[in-house]
């Protein structure tokens, strides 16, 4: 009877866990647990930065949208539409007529045109500025910010038209052809990588801050300098396209390289009305 019960005594402690097995049990499911973990941190620092760069990538292209579906109408209602003696002299300062490009340089896009089809000609002008707000010089750095105008034309010369301002992009960081000898601007700030290490922005980002924002081409393709109609009409009458270049930071630093993705947009627009 003593045996049996020892027996059964036995084999009922033999059937259970031991410490060190609950313990080594333990850390491996801590283990995998924290590669798990690990991995969807890093999962949603990814879908972060991407995020960011899907909502500046948007941006830039309704911005680069908005401008192509304009510039198509640039130079429509022209004074080809109209009877003699029905417009003012001089013809370009009358609000019937749209003239077209009125300036373009490396940072500056005026023109003149119907834009919203309701048989008003508008003014519509996009400057490069600094973060005082200002047009920028060759002494200015960026990240610079892209802002639009729009005013009804008023009796005036196109290049005496009143201007009133939004931002219409930030974080822009190219500006070729504005700089000192043509150069583009300089970066303001820094970059400090997890490793502690820091980097300037100028040198960081030096290959996306070349490119110009806005150039002309005549129908062979090539470049019209900068211009406008007051000083150079006959230059302004060659140009058939324009391209317009757009890079800029995302508002928000990736959580991995602790840089701020560059996002790159470009179009050229065929002009409509020339």
């Amino acid at each position: 009877m003593r045996n049996h019960m020892r027996v059964q005594l036995r084999s009922h402690v033999e059937t259970g866990f031991t410490l060190i097995e609950t313990m080594v049990t333990l850390g491996v499911l801590v283990l995998v647990l924290g590669i798990v973990f690990s991995y969807i941190g890093r999962l949603q620092r990814v879908y972060k930065s991407e995020e960011t760069k899907v909502d500046a990538t948007q941006e830039a292209r309704t911005v680069l949208d908005s401008m192509e579906r304009e510039l198509h109408q640039a130079g429509f209602p022209g004074h080809n539409m109209y009877g003699p003696n029905v417009l003012n002299l001089p013809v370009v300062n009358d609000v019937r007529n749209a003239v077209g490009i009125v300036k373009i340089s490396p940072s500056d896009l005026w023109f003149e045109g119907d834009t919203d089809n309701d048989g008003r000609v508008e003014s519509i002008r996009y400057t490069l500025m600094d973060a005082a707000g200002a047009p920028v010089t060759a002494a200015s750095t960026c990240p610079c910010s892209l802002r639009r105008s729009q005013v009804l034309k008023a009796n005036v010369a196109p290049t005496a038209q009143a201007t009133n301002y939004v931002v219409a992009l930030d974080n822009v960081i190219n500006s070729g052809g504005v700089g000192a000898g043509g150069a583009a601007l300089a970066l303001s700030g820094s970059t400090t990588f997890s490793t502690g290490t820091s980097v300037a922005n100028d040198v960081l980002y030096a290959a996306y801050k070349t490119p110009a924002i806005f150039t002309a081409h005549d129908q062979n393709g090539t470049t019209v300098a900068a211009t406008d109609i007051t000083t150079n009409p006959s230059a302004i009458a060659t140009i058939r396209t324009i391209t317009i270049s757009l890079d800029l930071l995302t508002i928000f630093n990736d959580q991995q390289t602790k840089m701020k993705p560059p996002v790159s947009m470009r179009t050229t627009v065929k002009l409509s009305n020339y």
